[in-house]
């Protein structure tokens, strides 16, 4: 029996520091019937964070899922270097990039945002999981893919514009992201086609956190 404890002990002390990892909570998840069909379009992998490094590895993360589900999938930090997504724009460029994406032959874009940073530590139950026609009402104001690429969502304040890294204090680590897939060579209310809302507690860094939240993203537009 004593020479168990040992053991024991050493299983415990590994589920502790396993347990203090990032943890990744799906709160709501949304697809088109159609959003298979995305598959057949070159896919344009976008993600809007506070630094190069972390949108590399997000980018990174979420591009080989999606090839390894089939899609042909693009980072954006590899096809356009100079693209500076934490930028506010007006509608001319936005109007400007999404005619280029298309006339660089790509007919989806995967965008992947922060919407929140908060001290909000309270745990929600899934807001479930439904297949329907487009734009259910929790939705309906997101509109085309320019509108959601041009809008005001995290890392930009509620008015508008970029507020510098440097600039915030945060007093929790509970990080609100959202991806969401365009297919852009539609009509504006058939475009979107798929959102996963998450939370990531304690995030520590992006490499972290990038690979298990592709993971965790990819699963539920497979189901």
């Amino acid at each position: 029996m004593i020479k168990r404890v040992p053991m024991l002990m050493a299983l415990l002390i590994a589920s502790v520091f396993y347990s203090c990892g990032p943890s990744i909570k799906v709160t709501e998840t949304w697809k088109a019937p159609d959003l298979s069909a995305v598959k057949k379009s070159k896919v344009l992998v976008m993600a809007r964070l506070d630094d190069l490094a972390s949108r590399q590895l997000f980018e990174q993360e979420i591009t080989k899922q999606l090839s390894a589900s089939g899609f042909k999938a693009v980072p954006s930090y590899v096809e356009y270097p100079d693209l500076k997504l934490n930028k506010k724009m007006d509608s001319v460029e936005v109007d400007s990039h999404v005619a280029k994406f298309k006339n660089d032959g790509f007919g989806a874009v995967v965008l992947t945002v922060i919407k929140d940073v908060n001290t909000d530590i309270r745990t929600e139950d899934s807001g479930g999981y439904s297949v329907g026609g487009y734009y259910p009402y929790a939705y309906s104001g997101y509109g085309g893919f320019g509108n959601y690429y041009g809008g005001v969502y995290t890392p930009y304040s509620s008015e508008g514009y970029y507020v510098p890294r440097s600039e915030r204090t945060y007093e929790s680590d509970i990080y609100k992201l959202e991806t969401v897939v365009y297919a852009i060579n539609r009509s504006e209310k058939k475009q979107l086609v798929g959102v996963v809302a998450s939370q990531i507690k304690d995030p520590g860094s992006a490499s972290d956190v990038a690979e298990p939240y592709a993971k965790k993203v990819l699963a539920q537009f497979k189901k």
